[in-house]
């Protein structure tokens, strides 16, 4: 089992960090105080590596980076004053393995695939600009990256946050009158005598119902609810949406919108580093785009490797349509395939944003009536034995 371990080099007065293989914690602790070193830390690679890349914006990090490099500083020096700033403690962790791999002779590239927190992205822009000295070039091309994608989801969670406040608004407001209003209006009908409309009839026997559960029912719905947020940071709602949309034809081809911008922008990224299109196809593999276009992408790489043009293997592989096709067609004309990559992402970026700007038009229409519903069926049927009342009388 991997582990990754910090210890301090009393020889050197330096702090050291290393991959290490062992049974067990304890056993690599043992075997470094033996050889005379004073342990920091033990913890297993992959929960090491997830914690860091919660902990590190990226974006930020590439920003910073290319702010001390245009200053004049080399990266070592650039990453050793990045690291000496109290940024807290992943990132010191990250900052402090760089500058260790750097120092054992490795590349920027290679140092940040070892650290595990890197998109892959971002690690082949790098690693294409050590070839032309243009590493602020990668930076600056990969924050342009990251603010696509940045703007396309911060536009999927705005039109998602008012249908959610109208939905919870609802549940909370109907949950009310169903567990404190409803029974008390019940015991003014228990007594009532003569013919009874079944809307009444429900009514008391819900609550009764929710007055001898009630208890029960406030549980499962903190059950409910704290499930939904396990599942949310876990990332199964994720996952349940994308496979509800691969089911369904029509929304299926609007996420892939999406999709396919994040696919072009990569590969334009990656193209202006220097990437043939088929070594950029087999970098984007790791982008989740899902199984289907992750299968299209790999058709389309095996196609440009024998040979075959870009815009018949694209459109062979399923990733294009015919103005795209056309445009890569262009591409293969001219040369300028960064231009026309860029133009390509940029088209499908603005159909997405085209599909939700149109959808949260008609769903929150639709979401408020169907709440004023639910929330003004519970009010009639709360007052409809009240019409039972005034018949009875008569």
């Amino acid at each position: 089992m991997q582990y990754h371990v910090r210890w301090f080099d009393a020889a050197a007065a330096a702090v050291r960090e290393e991959t290490a293989e062992a049974d067990s914690p304890h056993a690599l602790s043992q075997r470094l105080e033996q050889a005379g070193h004073v342990v920091l830390s033990v913890q297993r690679k992959r929960a090491a590596v997830a914690r860091r890349r919660a902990d590190l914006d990226v974006a930020w990090w590439c920003r910073e980076l290319r702010t001390l490099l245009h200053a004049g500083m080399t990266v070592v020096e650039a990453l050793e004053t990045l690291h000496a700033q109290p940024l807290g403690r992943a990132r010191a962790e990250v900052h402090a393995a760089l500058v260790g791999y750097l120092r054992q002779g490795r590349a920027l590239s290679a140092a940040m695939q070892a650290v595990g927190v890197f998109p892959g992205v971002l690690i082949a822009g790098v690693k294409a600009s050590e070839r032309t000295s243009a590493l602020d070039e990668a930076l600056e091309d990969y924050l342009r990256y990251d603010e696509m994608l940045a703007r396309l989801r911060k536009q999927v969670v705005s039109a998602a946050i008012y249908p959610a406040l109208v939905v919870g608004l609802g549940c909370i407001i109907s949950l009310f009158l169903l567990l404190f209003v409803i029974p008390r209006f019940a015991r003014m009908y228990s007594d009532l005598h003569g013919p009874v409309s079944l809307t009444t009839r429900m009514l008391v026997a819900a609550s009764q119902v929710l007055a001898e559960h009630g208890a029960l029912v406030v549980v499962l719905i903190a059950a409910l609810m704290i499930g939904s947020v396990a599942a949310w940071r876990s990332g199964l709602i994720t996952q349940g949406v994308a496979w509800l949309a691969d089911e369904m034809p029509a929304l299926r081809r609007r996420i892939d919108e999406f999709r396919l911008a994040k696919l072009y922008q990569s590969l334009a990224l990656m193209f202006r580093g220097g990437y043939a299109l088929d070594d950029a196809l087999g970098h984007c593999a790791a982008l989740g785009l899902g199984q289907r276009l992750s299968i299209s992408v790999g058709t389309a790489q095996r196609a440009l490797a024998r040979g075959q043009r870009v815009s018949a293997a694209f459109a062979e592989a399923g990733l294009t349509d015919t103005v795209t096709q056309r445009l890569l067609a262009v591409g293969e004309r001219t040369g300028n395939f960064d231009r026309v990559l860029q133009t390509v992402a940029d088209r499908h970026a603005a159909n997405f944003t085209t599909f939700i700007e149109r959808t949260t038009r008609v769903v929150e229409p639709l979401l408020l009536l169907l709440v004023a519903l639910v929330v003004g069926g519970i009010v009639v049927a709360m007052y409809m034995p009240v019409f039972d009342i005034a018949s009875s009388v008569r």
